[in-house]
């Protein structure tokens, strides 16, 4: 009898064990799904250590098919998959293709199971209003999740050894007129001998200093000024119907007259490679660009060049009566790398998806993504900070297929949030100064990404097609002389892009804006 009640009671045991084991599995399943991604994505995913970690922890795992490299073909075999019906569970796409397809019945409405299954994410989603206007539709439907990114804005890179040679020093650099004047004595002093110098240089577009005279491209809930879309509300934003665009203009046409900037980039016809060859040759003291790029200079053969060679990054330019003037900014949103779910999926390996994503979205997974694992890759300090321990320049020159920490936050890997400090401090420590500096609140932009109908999105595209090009155009002539630059010449340039449809676009843009994020 006691060995009965003893075996009973054994049994019970082990079911009362089975149900609880049951139960954490119900709760936090394991398992594996499938993710269609642009390959050069996937090949970084592989490298990272804080990922395999990730995978450790929540017993899930992904296996990535691999997209083609270029985003637009990306998009378009998501395209050619769902004719085909072969779509994985998951896909990298964009937030046009989930706005279409979901609703056809192509990409799981996720709304429901996040609010069942991802309460980090759904606590996220309900603290972000902007977040939530951006990835719900009209019917309260969520096709497709964005990817955050960090806010990182331009920053101005200099030669600190050229500016010590000339006898300038940065910090009197507060206003344009300032740095007119710095430019005309680096041109007074190398340019003499070197006809090939222009002290200020670049890539791309020129036109790229507008939130410097506070006129780049702008919205709101009650007014929308210049071209917008298309990445113009950072690179490229200008809006020539505010009265200081004409002061931009001519300043920027003092600049080309003098000498002081580089006439081929004016015109749109130097390169990249012709920039970064200006820079480590010492054709070029100061550039306005991508936030990173003085260290790049650093690492990429400048002191190869010159052993004297030192890049540093100067404050952003205030107006004249000492006030901060914002600079454009990237989107906090990346609209073009969204994951969507494949609508033919279980509902078991839907809850296996948000709950890989959700676990992102908690104070563990946030931290592991953005510092790594305490001990290993960071630590905390005395007043609760979070540091470093592994350098930055050995993990990411490490080889090609290694594995690595890396916190480069502008990357796809999973949906999750953002700690811009933690990305920023995972830099170079010139760059991680700068952006401590200088990224601040009151210095940076809200840039927004406008959600359009189908019919709205043709017709703006076409419109900015050619009223941009253009704008750009039309200042160009300003700038090197082609056109007289003069308040009657620029009224009559003004009314001709607004009859061409910049005053459309305008329209468009706010209509958008207002039904994305409301019209208060």
């Amino acid at each position: 009898m006691k060995k009965l009640v003893s075996l009973f009671l054994a049994v019970a045991l082990m079911a009362s064990l089975l149900g609880t084991v049951a139960a954490v599995a119900e709760e936090a399943p394991n398992g594996t799904y499938t993710m269609f991604m642009r390959s050069t994505y996937i090949d970084w995913i592989k490298e990272l250590k804080w990922y395999d970690v990730a995978e450790e922890r929540t017993g899930i795992h992904v296996e990535y098919v691999y997209g083609p490299e270029d985003f637009n073909d990306c998009y378009s075999e998501v395209d050619q998959r769902i004719i085909s019906d072969t779509l994985p569970d998951a896909v990298m796409t964009k937030l046009t293709q989930t706005n279409v397809y979901g609703p056809e019945g192509v990409f799981v409405d996720l709304a429901p199971y996040i609010a069942q299954y991802a309460p980090n994410l759904q606590a996220y989603i309900d603290a972000n209003p902007n977040y939530k206007a951006l990835v719900t539709n009209a019917e309260g439907a969520i096709y497709g999740l964005c990817k955050e990114t960090p806010i990182f804005a331009d920053l101005i890179g200099y030669r600190v050894d050229h500016f010590e040679a000339a006898g300038i020093d940065p910090e009197s650099i507060v206003t344009v007129e300032d740095f007119t004047n710095a430019l005309r004595t680096l041109k007074a002093y190398y340019g003499v001998e070197n006809k090939n110098y222009y002290p200020l240089t670049g890539r791309d577009s020129a036109l790229r200093f507008a939130a410097w005279f506070g006129c780049a491209s702008n919205i709101s809930a009650t007014e929308s000024n210049g071209v917008y879309v298309s990445g113009h509300y950072k690179d490229g934003s200008f809006d020539i119907m505010d009265e200081d665009a004409y002061t931009m203009i001519e300043t920027m046409k003092t600049w080309y007259d003098e000498g002081l900037i580089n006439p081929e980039w004016v015109a749109g016809t130097f390169s990249e490679a012709d920039w970064e060859s200006a820079m480590l040759n010492g054709n070029g003291s100061i550039f306005y660009d991508y936030y990173n790029r003085a260290q790049w200079f650093m690492q990429n053969g400048g002191p190869d060049n010159d052993p004297n060679y030192q890049m540093g990054v100067l404050n952003f330019l205030k107006a004249e009566d000492g006030s901060v003037l914002p600079v454009t900014t990237s989107l906090k949103y990346n609209d073009e790398c969204v994951t969507a779910v494949n609508a033919n999926c279980s509902e078991e390996t839907i809850k296996t998806i948000l709950t890989f994503i959700d676990y992102f979205y908690s104070e563990e997974g946030i931290t592991l993504a953005n510092y790594g694992v305490e001990g290993e890759s960071f630590e905390v300090n005395e007043d609760g900070e979070k540091v470093f321990i592994v350098d930055y320049n050995e993990e990411e020159s490490t080889p090609a297929g290694e594995k690595r920490w890396s916190f480069l936050s502008d990357r796809l890997t999973v949906c999750k949030p953002v700690d811009d400090e933690a990305f920023f401090k995972w830099n170079d420590a010139l760059i991680a100064e700068a952006a401590g500096r200088l990224f601040t609140e009151e210095n940076l932009m809200t840039s927004y990404v406008l959600k359009f109908t189908e019919d709205q999105s043709m017709e703006i595209a076409n419109l900015v097609a050619t009223v941009y090009d253009a704008q750009v155009a039309g200042m160009v002539g300003f700038i090197n002389g082609t056109t007289e630059l003069t308040p009657e010449n620029w009224a009559a340039f003004q009314d001709q892009m607004n009859s061409m449809g910049l005053s459309k676009i305008e329209e468009i843009q706010l209509a958008a804006y207002q039904a994305t994020y409301g019209a208060n």
